[in-house]
């Protein structure tokens, strides 16, 4: 019906895609993730897989930038590839493993060649763009590479419909709690557009603003564990527990209740927002336990500077992988930490937190099936990456979150330019590679279908029913109000945050 918007539309999204994840920086993140693999003694072959679809980018240039790096990397690339075919075709592998280690050296060299590149050292930060919209506004974006937003895209969409739900309860309505939301718009599997949250400061930067203006050290509670026991990885569970509080004993932690404080204009001011952060907090805190939501470090926080309330963000660790994972595993329901609790002033979370919470939990129980109908969605989607559920042949987890938890602080050429190109710049790939690229579309191809009866999805679905239903704590179905009770005391347990 409108076929030039189409088109138009279609060529914002490819060259979005294109200048998100530049041919440096992705070679260089592959790279690294097969040598990781390699090192570790782990199956590569979804990392070659990964690799295939580069081979095909790489021999399909369309701007300058793209076909230098063919000119300077192609032929090395090439050869490096050669050697990883002829690994994988050989019927013994295991008298063939020269190979392997020739592509690997080979990759490695590649990459620190890469490594050196100008325009890579700022690579791996997130774009920021400004688009004027038909209203007249500009509206802010960043441009994300090397993440993939399609759950967090479902997870906005279940954020919704929460809001939704609330919004229709007369008691909820009338506090006026909901989600604080922004717009996410996938591009492909690794890049999208995620709307800025505009006057918001991570709860990391709040910290380490408020003790710079003091003196002091960023990672203060560390310094103060590393005192205690200079090796943390290798102790028990109750040292653990000694040395963490007995760094809590030795420092204020109230940085956010200094900044909130400090930062108000008066005291009303500070106490709307005051009450604003505790209700945003508990509604999220909430939300994510249903949720399953992992790895709210404190720059996955952020706190509005006008109103208080609480973001959310990064919100692609689901369905509780990050209770799973084999270093650092998560034991809280939520992050309720001292930091987080101090603002609250004297009623901590037995005033408006905790009413808040039992208010929200009663809405989502009642309303289960329309929350299980969208969840059940999200966990049979066949788009959700499930590597995070797969195991290792020695039955461990493979999880990985993009930060472990610590102690810290809580020119676009001509059309006639790239013909001219193109044949000199792709012809350093060889022909030998460009063939057996066309030959081997499918010889990695995942063979592993899905599934909807998964047996992990099927776990996944049954937890968030128990939870839904106050039976996430034992075969005693509990009322809403224990239910809280039981959530808060496991969030904010020694032996669960140390």
């Amino acid at each position: 019906m409108y076929p030039e918007l189409v088109e138009q539309t279609e060529l914002v999204s490819r060259e979005l895609i294109r200048i998100t994840l530049l041919f440096p920086e992705m070679w260089m993140k592959s790279i690294d993730s097969l040598a990781a693999k390699y090192s570790g003694g782990h199956d590569i072959s979804e990392i070659v897989r990964e690799l295939q679809s580069h081979y095909k980018r790489l021999y399909n240039p369309e701007t300058l930038p793209e076909y230098r790096f063919v000119q300077e990397f192609g032929k090395d690339l090439s050869i490096a590839y050669e050697s990883l075919l002829q690994f994988y075709k050989a019927r013994n592998r295991t008298h063939s493993l020269a190979l392997l280690k020739q592509a690997i050296d080979m990759y490695w060299g590649i990459h620190y060649r890469i490594k050196n590149i100008e325009v890579h050292r700022t690579a791996q930060l997130p774009r920021q763009m400004c688009i004027q919209g038909s209203d007249g506004n500009e509206y802010t974006f960043l441009l994300k590479g090397l993440d993939d937003l399609r759950l967090d895209e479902r997870v906005m969409q279940l954020f919704g419909l929460i809001n939704s739900l609330l919004s229709k309860d007369s008691e909820t309505a009338r506090r006026s709690l909901a989600i604080e939301r922004f717009p996410v718009v996938p591009l492909s599997s690794n890049s999208g557009l995620i709307g800025f949250y505009s006057n918001t400061n991570s709860l990391n930067q709040i910290v380490i603003e408020n003790r710079k203006a003091v003196n002091q050290p960023n990672r203060l509670e560390l310094n103060y564990a590393c005192q205690f026991t200079p090796n943390w990885t290798t102790l028990t569970t109750m040292q653990k527990v000694e040395s963490f509080e007995y760094a809590l004993s030795n420092t204020p932690g109230n940085d956010l209740h200094r900044a909130m404080w400090y930062k108000s204009p008066n005291a009303e001011v500070w106490l709307e927002r005051r009450t604003n952060y505790t209700r945003s907090l508990a509604v999220m805190s909430i939300a994510g336990y249903i949720l399953g939501l992992g790895d709210r470090h404190p720059s996955n926080i952020l706190i509005h500077e006008r109103t208080g309330k609480v973001v959310h963000i990064d919100l692609g660790d689901c369905f509780e992988i990050t209770w799973h994972r084999v270093h650092f595993p998560e034991k809280v329901p939520f992050r309720l930490t001292r930091m987080l609790i101090k603002p609250m002033e004297v009623s901590s979370t037995d005033g408006i937190f905790k009413h808040t919470a039992n208010h929200t939990m009663r809405v989502l129980r009642a309303n289960r099936e329309s929350l299980m109908a969208v969840l059940e969605a999200f966990v049979y989607d066949p788009l959700v990456s499930w590597a995070y559920h797969q195991e290792t042949d020695d039955g461990t987890n493979t999880n990985y979150t993009k930060q472990d938890r610590t102690l810290s602080q809580d020119g676009q050429p001509d059309k006639h330019s790239s013909k001219r190109h193109s044949s000199s710049s792709t012809g350093s790939l060889g022909s030998s590679t460009k063939q057996s690229i066309s030959n081997n579309d499918c010889y990695f191809a995942d063979t592993k279908a899905w599934n909807t009866g998964n047996p992990k999805a099927r776990a996944i679905v049954k937890r968030i029913h128990d939870k839904l239903v106050g039976t996430d704590f034992s075969n005693k179905q509990l009322v809403v109000s224990e239910q809280i009770e039981k959530l808060i005391q496991q969030a904010t347990a020694t032996e669960n945050l140390a």
